[in-house]
């Protein structure tokens, strides 16, 4: 008589996990579930136009610039004394003190030609030309 015996082997899983790989969804044209996103307004106007003058030199850099209406003209200041914009005639144009490294934005609305100047520094002057 013969004895067999069998020995069982068995098989350790390992502690450790197998990464998980992402699965892929191929893009659709299908967009019927995608929310629409809502509009964003600029903070440079409607077109999202803008001009940037700089100050510097006790100069407006450029001095003349021409920008279609809705258009935004944003004064940067870089010179060590404070500086201000404002219209030669009405209001349009009208700012507080612009310290070095400072902006003035205004956005123009209205087609026509602005001349400006420095409130503190009278012979800084500039041109805006709406169209």
């Amino acid at each position: 008589m013969m004895i067999i015996t069998i020995i069982g082997c068995s098989v350790q899983q390992s502690s450790m996990q197998q990464p998980q790989v992402p699965s892929i969804v191929p893009p659709t044209n299908d967009q019927s579930n995608t929310p629409t996103p809502n509009p964003v307004t600029s903070p440079t106007g409607n077109l999202g136009i803008k001009q940037d003058v700089t100050i510097q030199g006790f100069a407006f850099d450029p001095k003349s610039v021409t920008v279609p209406v809705r258009a935004t003209v944003i004064w940067t200041n870089k010179d060590s004394s404070a500086h201000t914009i404002v219209s030669d005639s009405g209001n349009e144009i009208s700012s507080d003190s612009i310290s070095n490294g400072e902006t003035y934005a205004h956005t123009f609305n209205t087609p026509g030609t602005y001349n400006y100047h420095c409130g503190i520094h009278p012979s800084m002057k500039g041109t805006i030309i709406v169209q």
